[in-house]
């Protein structure tokens, strides 16, 4: 849920994006190709097994350098916040329901996606179980369970 400390507004969006991707923050650029449902359900599931007591964002629109590229419409020439997240709920195990808003900076859609800390273990509907880590690098990826 957001808290009053974390409204989404294009102010607090950008004050993530300028701190880069962290265990905590997952960038998604649709620059070349659009995100696949397969490909949303894998980060959030990824996000939401991350060792963290804050909330998660996945921001979908910023690419991993943090250029503001702006998200492709999920459903016809919009996005659905509703349809979204009865996706999300219908491809989790066990179903999460993250706070879902579209914001805009710089004339761009972000659909930025908060996951709250879990209390259990997440999968996809397939079975599959990532986990968000800060890798030998440095920097975050995601890796099987």
């Amino acid at each position: 849920m957001i808290s009053e400390m974390h409204k989404v507004t294009s102010d607090f969006l950008q004050l993530l994006i300028s701190g880069g991707e962290t265990i905590d923050v997952e960038f998604k650029g649709q620059e070349h190709a659009a995100l696949s449902d397969h490909q949303l359900i894998g980060a959030l599931v990824c996000m939401a097994n991350r060792l963290s007591s804050k909330s998660g964002w996945l921001l979908i629109g910023v690419e991993d350098d943090g250029r503001i590229t702006g998200t492709r419409p999920r459903h016809n020439n919009i996005t659905d916040i509703n349809k979204l997240s009865a996706l999300i709920a219908s491809r989790t195990r066990p179903s999460i329901s993250p706070n879902i808003s579209v914001c805009q900076i710089d004339n761009k859609d972000i659909i930025a996606i908060e996951i709250d800390p879990q209390e259990q273990i997440i999968s996809t509907s397939d079975g599959v179980f990532t986990r968000r880590i800060i890798g030998g690098d440095g920097k975050p990826s995601c890796i099987p369970m």
